[in-house]
Parts: structure tokens; sequence; C-alpha cells
């Protein structure tokens, strides 16, 4: 089985973290949470690897980096539905 999850459990993690990690931090901390070869699923329902996560978030308004290189939550973030009836 793939170890896939929904990318809102980044942003969750990021919530819970907020300015703690930089992108590289945040890439690590992904991968002590649910493993090295964990992969995301947004709800189009595309897996992608963890190394993709923040670029996916930020582009999509998100994340973003502050001055200093931490990983935020960017102020205007609003979480689609979706998330709670995902199954990998």
């Amino acid at each position: 089985m793939n170890n896939i999850k929904h990318i809102h459990e980044v942003i969750f993690l990021v919530e819970q973290n907020n300015g703690k990690w930089n992108a590289s931090g945040l890439e690590t901390a992904i991968a002590e949470n649910w493993g090295a070869d964990v992969q995301f699923m947004a709800c189009s329902g595309v897996p992608f690897p963890k190394e993709e996560a923040l670029e996916f978030l930020m582009g999509r308004n998100k994340v973003v980096l502050d001055d200093s290189g931490k990983v935020r939550l960017h102020p205007s973030m609003q979480i689609c539905n979706g998330h709670e009836n995902f199954q990998a």
C-alpha cells in the first residue's frame, strides 16, 4: 500500500509549528511524521512526492516563506472542502 496523505496534513503541520522551519526543515519534519516515502494528494487526486509539497502549497497561497526563510501560513490561507472525505 502506498504511503499517501492529503496535502492538508502538511498545512496542519505548518499551522502547529508556524515559523519553526525553513524549507529543508519542513521536508525533514514531513519525513519524520509520515516517512521518507510519503506522497501527498490534493483534491485533484494526483499524488506527488514530499519534495514538491512546499512548492505546491506556495503556488496555491497556502504558505509563504517569511523574510528569514521560515515557512508560515499565508495570511489569507483557506482550506478547501475535501479533506474530511479523503481516502488514499
